[in-house]
């Protein structure tokens, strides 16, 4: 990229323009405004150079941890009192040494189905605004938890990799948010997916009939279930809620 077009970067960042208003002020795409962005990002926690990570709490029912039972130890509210809705939130901040900001990205995983059904595209938040959105993010579930990047990973690209194998791509925002959560080194240690098959349940955005003909070509009549319903309220709008 330009010199001087990273040094616009730069200088939009810093008077606090989230990666979407800095795209397009200049005309550049979200993604290489994240990376100009993370190559000046260092991030600490305990000694490591990694985001800080927090997951709804709950979210170890929704997915198969055979592979990795270590996980299942970080999910405390986990209960079989919760409902089981195969919907795993997961936000992630990456601290700045330039200020006391960090560029916060989220996403809102369907681990049964469609894998990454919204990404935020990151934005730069002081650690007081953090807090609050971080509260509103989880607002859906019984609270959040923290956990370490590698579990975020799992969960984020893990998803998303099942989803494509069923014939359904990342939401547009996934590429700019997965930036500031850096890609996994390691193969993905989750199973997604109910009982061993795709489960659909559909959100109040989604187009059931496309959904149900997509899984059908991708495993057959047989190789998944689905229950479609049609919401009689309208939803509450929350940060990762579809336009």
């Amino acid at each position: 990229m330009d010199e001087r077009l990273v040094e616009q970067v730069q200088q939009l960042d810093q008077q606090g323009r989230s990666a979407k208003v800095i795209a397009k002020t200049l005309g550049v795409g979200v993604r290489d405004v994240v990376g100009v962005l993370n190559g000046a990002v260092q991030v600490s926690v305990s000694g490591y150079d990694e985001p800080r990570c927090w997951v709804n709490a709950g979210w170890s029912r929704s997915v198969d941890l055979a592979g990795a039972p270590q996980w299942a130890r970080l999910d405390p509210g986990a209960s079989d009192a919760e409902e089981v809705r195969g919907l795993v939130a997961v936000l992630v901040a990456a601290d700045s040494t330039r200020s006391a900001k960090a560029q916060v990205a989220g996403f809102l995983l369907d681990v049964w189905c469609l894998g990454v059904k919204n990404a935020l595209a990151p934005e730069l938040m002081s650690e007081s605004r953090l807090g609050g959105h971080r509260q509103v993010y989880f607002s859906a579930f019984e609270g959040h938890v923290p956990i370490p990047a590698e579990l975020a990973r799992a969960l984020v690209f893990g998803a998303a990799a099942y989803a494509h194998e069923l014939g359904f791509d990342p939401e547009a925002d996934f590429d700019a948010a997965a930036a500031v959560l850096g890609e996994p080194t390691d193969p993905c240690p989750i199973r997604f997916g109910r009982d061993g098959k795709p489960f659909y349940a559909n959100g109040p955005y989604d187009d059931p009939e496309a959904v149900v003909r997509t899984l059908r070509r991708a495993v057959g009549d047989d190789g998944f279930h689905y229950a479609v319903a049609f919401p009689e309220q309208p939803q509450r709008r929350l940060p990762w809620s579809r336009q």
